[in-house]
């Protein structure tokens, strides 16, 4: 019996470690899709209906991030992000304002959502109590640059996904605690996204000693 116990709590420990590592890479993922934007449709990313005559590369829209938020502590809602070339040249001179110009929007097509595994959940460092939060990761139209801007503690619904272009939310990080939900009872790690991150490398996991979960 103390075999098998011993067996089943090791299971679970590498269950748990699993479901942190993987919500590590769909978030680092985001950064790969923003980098080598793929539109595997033949129609305009724009329109959701492949009916509209609105080919590729012949109108002023243009694919330019992804958008990550919480549904609850163990969904995560992921979907593109689209923007429209400005009429006249744009004077800004920073990628804030750059893509404020290109009047930002949920994509019609493209949504994933991601369950947390092994029934694993995101709860609020210290507090444990569930975590909501938003991230979204663009490309600036001019620099190519990518920007990381995040609100910790608000699902920003789709409509209101252009608010989030902001410098204070370029400075704001996002530290997610991964619950194991009873699947064991040691030290807890946590996913830390650090305050605009312009590439995979910034998503780290934070173990025990330092996750503060």
């Amino acid at each position: 019996m103390g075999v098998l116990v011993g067996a089943g709590t090791s299971i679970n420990i590498q269950r748990y470690h699993d479901s942190v590592t993987s919500l590590q890479s769909v978030l680092q993922h985001q950064f790969s899709e923003v980098s080598n934007v793929s539109n595997d449709s033949l129609s305009n990313p724009c329109y959701g209906d492949s009916s509209v005559n609105n080919p590729r590369g012949q109108s002023d829209c243009v694919i330019l991030g992804r958008f990550i938020t919480t549904t609850d502590s163990h969904k995560l809602l992921i979907k593109s992000i689209i923007g429209y070339i400005p009429d006249a040249q744009t004077a800004s001179t920073n990628d804030v304002d750059i893509l404020k110009d290109y009047s930002i929007r949920i994509s019609p097509s493209g949504s994933e959502v991601y369950d947390m595994e092994w029934g694993s959940s995101i709860v609020r460092p210290g507090a444990g109590t569930p975590m909501v939060f938003s991230m979204l990761t663009l490309r600036s139209p001019i620099s190519g640059v990518l920007r990381t801007f995040v609100d910790p503690n608000a699902a920003i619904a789709d409509t209101d996904v252009s608010t989030l272009v902001s410098q204070n939310a370029l400075l704001q990080s996002v530290k997610a605690c991964v619950n194991a939900n009873g699947l064991f009872t040691g030290g807890k790690s946590a996913i830390f996204v650090t305050a605009n991150a312009t590439s995979a490398t910034g998503v780290e996991t934070l173990g025990e000693a330092t996750s503060g979960c």
